[in-house]
């Protein structure tokens, strides 16, 4: 009775819509998969993050609505309620987003691809000829990509206001050894997970490699000075916000001849995340070293072969081992 039932649910609509949406439902049971969620009951937030995962992945407008009605009949076919995608408030406001963006032409600025070695070579060769300013971007690059973080918790507000409560300021970049450090700690007091101003610590070893984020740090240290204010901030003492880092960094790879797309102040925190996990970390060293209290860190490892692979060799010889 049952395999009937499901030979004519399958018959109410034409063979090569069925194969579409079910081709939907498998890449989205293969990403819950990937996050460790389960894939029905459709919940808003799981249909919001499925979204904007498609849209990422450069999907357009219309291939997404075909996506969201294949999972609509998934849960049909599995015995509960569809879900009613025009009662969910903030799905219908994300994706009137994504038409809008899309009608712009800039979509791309939805994608988020990983720092890789590669760039982070590319940004150091360039900014060695820059003087003061390319010591303070490349300390910053190491510290977003060793530490695993966000741009925005290491760098300066953008309204210009330091908050010595809640933003990088000197007191927070700690040596191992005054003289010869094997790591430096760095006091993130507030991030976008941790609004109640906990406060967490990362650190940044020294890979005796090409690239060393404790040598990059002590290089910027002796440049800048002790005193009050952003830690990376200029001579002037103007802090380097995250806007002005990413529209940085992007230049000095437009320069280098090294694609750019798809780079935002997340792609230091997703390339680390990458490096570590293609270096066979585990998946707690993974979470503990973004600091992540649910398989969300799974969304930021990319599966990609290229040149991450020589990320990977790297941050296993120089991190875990």
């Amino acid at each position: 009775m049952e395999e009937t039932i499901d030979a004519l649910l399958d018959q109410s609509i034409a063979e090569s819509t069925r194969r579409r949406y079910d081709s939907a439902w498998k890449r989205y049971s293969a990403w819950c998969s990937e996050l460790g969620e389960r894939s029905l009951p459709v919940t808003e937030e799981l249909a919001m993050g499925y979204v904007v995962a498609l849209a990422r992945d450069g999907l357009q407008t219309e291939t997404v609505k075909y996506h969201l009605a294949g999972l609509r009949r998934a849960q049909i076919k599995a015995g509960m309620a569809p879900p009613e995608w025009g009662a969910m408030a903030r799905l219908v406001m994300l994706r009137k987003g994504l038409a809008r963006v899309e009608a712009t032409g800039e979509k791309d600025k939805l994608r988020r691809e990983p720092v890789t070695w590669n760039h982070m070579r590319a940004l150091k060769e360039a900014w060695e000829a820059k003087g003061e300013r390319g010591t303070m971007l490349w300390a910053a690059a190491c510290m977003c990509f060793f530490g695993c973080l966000r741009a925005g918790e290491a760098l300066a507000p953008e309204t210009g206001e330091f908050d010595e409560k809640a933003h990088l300021g000197w007191e927070d970049v700690q040596l191992q050894d005054a003289v010869s450090p094997k790591w430096i700690r760095v006091r993130i007091k507030e991030s976008k997970t941790d609004r109640l101003r906990k406060g967490a610590y990362v650190r940044l070893p020294r890979t005796d490699a090409e690239i060393c984020p404790v040598v990059a740090v002590l290089e910027f240290m002796i440049v800048r000075k002790v005193g009050p204010g952003p830690f990376f901030m200029n001579g002037e003492k103007v802090g380097l916000t995250r806007r002005v880092f990413v529209a940085e960094v992007k230049k000095a790879l437009a320069e280098s001849g090294v694609p750019d797309a798809g780079i935002s102040g997340h792609s230091f925190r997703i390339g680390a995340a990458t490096a570590a996990a293609r270096s066979g970390a585990s998946d707690e060293e993974v979470k503990a070293l973004g600091r992540w209290r649910s398989r969300e860190y799974k969304g930021y490892i990319r599966r990609e072969e290229g040149d991450q692979a020589a990320a990977a060799e790297k941050w296993s010889k120089s991190v875990y081992q």
